[in-house]
């Protein structure tokens, strides 16, 4: 078995001609590194899991329950070499997705089989809320929320420490080994629970969209269970640009999300594009954005 993750945190975007131009045989993309929707080479062989891209976000499973059911399906019977699994990931971020992603592909002899009902409930429940970037409303009360914070909870410490935008592919890939430990641990039916922390600032409120600062770990949940059901989120960079994440609860709340996303893509003018999908989306990842909150608040006022 040969399984190898490329973290490349400050990789640009890639488009899925490119990717199969670049990478060698036996690669898989995963969670926004290629800017497509699923896709699948088979002369390489190549793939694309992805859920952010060129999809409907509500109709497509989060990139780690394509992954899951890709494997279940005979993914390793292609991703084959020499009679040995065989594949070099490549992802640019660290999140929960990107965490669960890894761990499945690295430990596919334990997600092969649907006989784990831990695995199952966790990636259940991590693509529903993946899916609807937090959206979804269960309780903060809710148990299984509790356990998914235990098990993530060193990626979100992480990213609302400001660590993750050192963008820095050590640190990156010991968060994910991190994370993979817990669920490890979970799996086993040795996890535990923490409380949630909603706690979000608000900055700017208008009739259909607010701007917040997420001040707790798990600051979407509390948002949403207050009433915004269309925002965006900010924080500030080291390198003195921004970082920001635009999104909705579905494409049934009138917040058009692409529309957004390309007129700011436009006037931040910095080489990389905003990217994302109908409900959720954001500055690049690698660069951030020039464009300042107050910027960033006209802007979306006059698409709207």
């Amino acid at each position: 078995m040969s399984i190898e993750l490329r973290m490349q945190p400050l990789s640009p975007v890639k488009s899925w001609k490119d990717f199969c131009k670049s990478a060698e045989p036996f690669s898989i993309a995963i969670d926004g590194y290629v800017a497509a929707g699923p896709r699948f080479d088979r002369a390489g062989p190549r793939a694309n899991f992805n859920h952010h891209e060129e999809v409907d976000r509500l109709a497509t499973r989060a990139t780690c329950a394509q992954i899951l059911i890709a494997i279940r399906q005979g993914l390793f019977d292609c991703f084959l070499k020499n009679g040995a699994p065989t594949a070099i990931v490549y992802a640019n971020d660290c999140d929960e997705d990107v965490c669960a992603s890894w761990f499945l592909l690295h430990n596919s002899h334990l997600a092969i089989h649907a006989i784990n009902p831990l695995l199952n409930r966790l990636i259940s429940v991590e693509e529903l809320m993946d899916a609807t970037a937090g959206a979804y409303p269960l309780s903060a009360f809710s148990p299984v929320l509790e356990e998914l914070a235990w098990v993530f909870e060193p990626y979100r410490r992480f990213r609302v420490s400001g660590e993750i935008d050192k963008r820095e592919a050590s640190s990156f890939e010991a968060l994910v080994d991190d994370v993979c430990a817990r669920i490890m641990q979970y799996i086993t039916g040795n996890g535990k629970s923490i409380p949630l922390d909603t706690r979000f600032e608000k900055i700017f409120s208008a009739d259909r969209w607010a701007m917040i600062r997420e001040v707790g770990a798990n600051a979407k949940t509390g948002m949403f269970a207050s009433g915004i059901k269309a925002y965006v989120s900010v924080r500030e960079l080291p390198n003195g640009r921004w970082s920001y994440a635009v999104g909705r609860m579905s494409q049934f709340i009138d917040f058009d999300v692409i529309k957004i996303l390309d007129t700011l893509s436009r006037e931040d003018g910095g080489g990389q594009r905003w990217g994302g999908g109908n409900t959720i989306g954001g500055s690049p990842r690698s660069s951030g954005s020039r464009l300042c909150p107050d910027e960033v608040i006209r802007i979306i006022n006059s698409v709207i």
